[in-house]
């Protein structure tokens, strides 16, 4: 592991650049609540905090006057407002982990605005003005930077610095990752990130002293995994990976390679493990029964769901935001989960079985292509799994490929992206139907960069004008 100093402070060196480039990137993040989505989630800090109830009311009715015309266009008054949960409160689909791992900076940022009260009587520390937008945006890029170096950790353990390092990069620059982490970021996909590279990592780190019975791991394993699932449920289905141990282990002991007492001792741990998540996601059920009468989510999203994967090949291949189409870099990822075999098999096997089940689960929403996304944005949470599938692929070409041209392809694709969303925030391409993949390429190469100036001139003066949910 190489290191380096940063005044009084030894850094890993992976670590330290990520820092520098978290710091770096913070006047690119643009601070918004907008979205009915972003509204959901946000808005659970102020009701819970300030009002002391799960009432939104007041919530939704302020960000609806900051653009009513919004409002009713995108049917969030109807929806929102308009309705009522079974127990006479305002709907609210989102759960509540995004809230959780905000609360840190939301919590800073009440306090800046309560000393600025304090000074200016005309300064209304209200919960949910810009200081509190602001801060809850960045503490996604924060959370989104701390999942993609935990990804970097496992495929350090399996490829030199600069292949790990290379591949952490380019998942998060070429990927819709950035999109929701810099100009999105109060939906819930940067913290989704980091609670499922959470999961991951903490399964992957404990893996001995797991096998040896150390309870306390699985204990952890589990809360992890709960406020996995708070931050979005469908990423409960990454609880498939230690699943996919206890199946191999199994099969070791009825090939006596591993004895009973292992099992047993798996099995044990695999019940501390959903006791560690019960507890943890308790508090999302105690929501669920004050919004929805009972312990479950709301109807509207469940009745979304059948168990037929219907559009498994449209989640993947669709012009209309398909993971391959919209993400190639997400291609050689996945290859890339095969050929991490001949390092890892059980890692292979279980991040496979992940990736299979995240892709059978959501091509079974009739909502599969993900409303007005850039991307396949539900896939975000499995980015660790790209990350390290992505050095697998780059560490069985170099020895075919130089390195150089690996750089430059990733380089590419880095720049193909961040084209194609200049392209999504400004309207070329359509955000809520199916894209012209030909035009889109040509506006790639003729369209955007003749307008880099002028794009850049307006992000820096008037940056709310490029996205419009």
């Amino acid at each position: 592991m190489n290191y380096v100093t940063l005044g009084k402070f030894r850094l890993e060196r992976g670590l330290a650049l990520m820092l520098i480039l978290f710091a770096a990137s913070l006047p690119f993040v643009t601070p918004r609540v907008a979205a009915s989505d972003e509204i959901e989630y946000f808005s659970y800090l102020p009701s819970i905090l300030l009002d002391g109830d799960l009432n939104f009311r007041n919530q939704y009715e302020y960000f609806c006057k900051l653009n009513p015309t919004d409002c009713v266009k995108s049917r969030f008054q109807e929806t929102f407002l308009d309705l009522k949960t079974p127990t006479g409160l305002q709907i609210n689909f989102g759960p509540m982990g995004t809230a959780v791992l905000w609360l840190p900076f939301y919590l800073l940022a009440h306090g800046f605005a309560l000393a600025a009260q304090n000074l200016n009587p005309a300064f209304v520390a209200n919960g949910v003005s810009q200081p509190y937008i602001f801060a809850v945006s960045v503490g996604s890029v924060f959370w989104g930077w701390l999942g993609i170096y935990l990804a970097y950790r496992i495929a350090r353990n399996y490829f030199d610095e600069a292949l790990a390092l290379g591949s952490a990069l380019t998942i998060l620059f070429a990927t819709n990752a950035v999109y929701y982490m810099y100009v999105a970021p109060a939906f819930s996909h940067a913290a989704s990130l980091f609670a499922s590279a959470l999961f991951v990592y903490v399964w992957w780190r404990t893996r001995a002293t797991r096998a040896r019975g150390k309870l306390g791991h699985w204990f952890a394993l589990g809360a992890s995994g709960g406020l996995m699932t708070m931050v979005r449920e469908q990423e409960g289905v990454l609880f498939v990976i230690p699943l996919v141990e206890g199946v191999a282990l199994a099969y070791h002991v009825w090939r006596r390679e591993k004895t009973r007492a292992d099992l047993a001792r798996w099995l044990m741990g695999a019940a501390t493990m959903a006791a560690g998540a019960f507890l943890t996601f308790l508090p999302q059920l105690m929501v669920y029964r004050v919004l929805n009468g009972n312990f479950l989510p709301a109807r509207n999203v469940t009745d979304k769901f059948t168990w037929n994967g219907n559009h498994i090949l449209d989640i993947l291949f669709s012009n209309f935001h398909g993971l391959f189409t919209w993400t190639p870099i997400i291609l050689f990822a996945v290859l890339g989960l095969f050929l991490l075999w001949r390092k890892d098999k059980l890692l292979a096997a279980a991040f496979l079985a992940a990736l299979a089940a995240e892709i059978y689960l959501l091509g079974s929403f009739s909502t599969w292509f993900g409303g007005a996304a850039f991307g396949m944005r539900r896939f975000i949470n499995c980015t660790v799994l790209f990350v390290v599938g992505l050095a697998a692929f780059a560490d069985a070409l170099q020895t075919r490929v130089p390195r150089p041209i690996l750089a430059g392809a990733g380089i590419f694709l880095i720049v193909w992206n961040l084209f194609f969303i200049i392209q999504f925030v400004t309207g070329m391409v359509p955000r809520q139907q199916p894209v012209d993949m030909l035009e889109m390429a040509r506006n790639q190469l003729f369209g955007v960069p003749p307008r880099l100036l002028e794009i850049a001139q307006r992000f820096l003066t008037n940056r709310g004008s490029f996205y419009k949910q």
